[in-house]
């Protein structure tokens, strides 16, 4: 008897314990994002800052933030390359491969700049028209 009393008085604590930890597991903030925001951002803010190349459009900032990631992913590539103990050929077919991988990518951003460039000027003219 003494057995089973003690196993439900401590399920019952466990319980009660996962019970309330539970909305400190479900809170908002899960971790710091690397700009340190958390939510959506105003669209006239980004348009504005866009126009006026401040802010993460800025040609130095965002020059300076590719760089870093630059030299974070040629490290991880070159780790990987010597884990993979590849060959020199085979090393220059894997640059070649990010290579044109990077390039890619560059045409993906350039083409959302534009898109964000058209969705900023066509909210302008709604603006003026009003």
């Amino acid at each position: 008897m003494m057995k089973h009393k003690t196993s439900r008085i401590i399920a019952s604590a466990l319980l009660s314990a996962a019970l309330l930890a539970s909305p400190l597991a479900m809170a908002g903030n899960h971790g710091d994002r690397h700009d340190g925001y958390h939510g959506k951002h105003s669209k006239a803010e980004m348009c504005e800052q866009l126009r006026e190349g401040t802010g993460k459009f800025s040609p130095e900032n965002r020059e300076a933030r590719m760089a870093e990631h630059r030299a974070k992913m040629e490290e991880r590539r070159a780790e990987m390359a010597d884990r993979l103990e590849l060959t020199d050929e085979q090393r220059e077919t894997w640059n070649e491969i990010h290579q044109e991988n990077m390039a890619k990518r560059a045409e993906k951003m350039e083409k959302r700049q534009e898109k964000m460039k058209e969705r900023c000027a066509e909210k302008a003219e709604n603006n003026n028209d009003q």
